[in-house]
């Protein structure tokens, strides 16, 4: 009454299931193989289990089930079953043997076969235990497959969770210094105009963007006393500022969907020239997000108000851009970032002079990207 009931499921979809049968004895293959093609099946045969395993990498496999011989010669089918487990993990495997011992059984079991069968076959229930090997491994790929996208999905939970975290940070940090107020969101507003301006898209400009509203996450290590002083810096409390990229770095290091950003963020206060910090990097061997963030960070303290100055004129702070294009910073995205000041929505305390346009070089787009 079993095969009644289950011989029909199996059958149905035989035509997509492709068999190899490995069996050191033609007569056992040939008539194994007749019964599963009435079936529907499409068959293949090997002597050996070497022989299988050459079929299953030249095009042929992998195979939906092996079924498989114990005792062969050259390569026994325990073996076998070993090896198409490492290199086809989603092949079912079943064990054919007129040993009935347990222990066989148990053996051939951890190696990976879903099921045994004794000789002589009885082809009714064979083909009943090619069906349940294939249900029991579509539903190791189904499991499988959910616990990878429920890996993505926590991964990318993690990931915001994180980005909030570091963005609570930032927040904090700006409300211990009020003249701060808003800097890495406009910082990172103009290093997007200036990469739109050249041409950066795509994972890039999602880096730059990271790295922006990160840059100056270190300096929630800087004493208030420090950073809202409001004199000339000494010596020492300068060499405390300047710490503020490392201790970002330190931060973020621990969480590794922040890695890549890492060197846009230490080094965004490199000079072209070389006389920056934290390492002295000069021309090209700054990042180039560095590089795009250095003006827009520069720009934005120039036209803010802080505790030891009052905000520049924007027609003062482009001067100092232009003036210090080469040796400060880049002198081919500067153009860059003075053709994009026109389209930027400035907040209402920074406004850029009447009639002000500047063109911006075709020559230097997109050769950033």
């Amino acid at each position: 009454m079993g095969s009644a009931i289950h011989i029909p499921e199996v059958r149905e979809g035989a035509s997509k299931v492709r068999v190899l049968v490995v069996d050191d004895e033609e007569f056992i293959r040939s008539i194994v193989r007749e019964r599963l093609e009435i079936a529907g099946y499409i068959v293949d045969e090997a002597s050996n289990g070497k022989e299988a395993l050459a079929m299953a990498s030249n095009g042929r496999g992998p195979y939906d089930v092996l079924l498989t011989d114990v005792r062969m010669p050259v390569m026994d089918g325990i073996t076998l079953l070993s090896e198409v487990a490492k290199s086809c993990p989603g092949t079912a495997g079943i064990v054919m043997s007129a040993n009935a011992e347990l222990d066989t059984a148990v053996q051939a079991m951890k190696k990976g076969a879903c099921d045994y069968i004794t000789k002589p076959i009885n082809f009714d229930v064979l083909l009943i235990n090619i069906g349940k090997a294939l249900h029991k491994k579509d539903l190791e790929r189904q499991v499988e497959d959910y616990r990878a996208n429920l890996e993505k999905k926590v991964g990318e939970q993690a990931e915001i969770i994180n980005f909030r975290f570091i963005d609570a940070m930032i927040q904090a940090l700006e409300e211990r210094d009020s003249f701060h107020s808003g800097h890495s969101k406009r910082v990172t507003q103009y290093s997007l105009a200036i990469a739109e301006e050249l041409g950066v898209t795509g994972q890039e400009r999602e880096d730059l963007r990271r790295a922006a509203v990160f840059h100056d996450l270190g300096k929630i290590g800087v004493r208030d006393a420090v950073l809202n002083k409001p004199g000339k810096l000494t010596d020492e409390e300068y060499g405390e500022i300047a710490l503020h990229p490392e201790k970002a770095v330190r931060i973020l290091e621990l969480i590794p969907p922040f890695i890549p950003l890492l060197p846009a963020i230490l080094h965004h206060h490199e000079r072209f020239d070389g006389r920056g910090y934290p390492s002295r990097l000069s021309g090209d061997k700054i990042p180039f997000a560095s590089r795009v963030m250095a003006i827009a960070d520069t720009f934005d303290a120039m036209t803010s108000t802080r505790a030891y100055r009052k905000a520049l004129p924007v027609s003062d702070a482009i001067a100092e851009i232009r003036r210090y294009s080469g040796t400060q910073f880049d002198p081919y995205i500067v153009p860059a970032f003075l053709a994009c000041l026109p389209k930027i929505d400035f907040p209402v305390d920074v406004s850029l002079p009447a009639g002000f346009e500047e063109p911006f070089p075709a020559s230097f787009r997109h050769q950033f990207v």
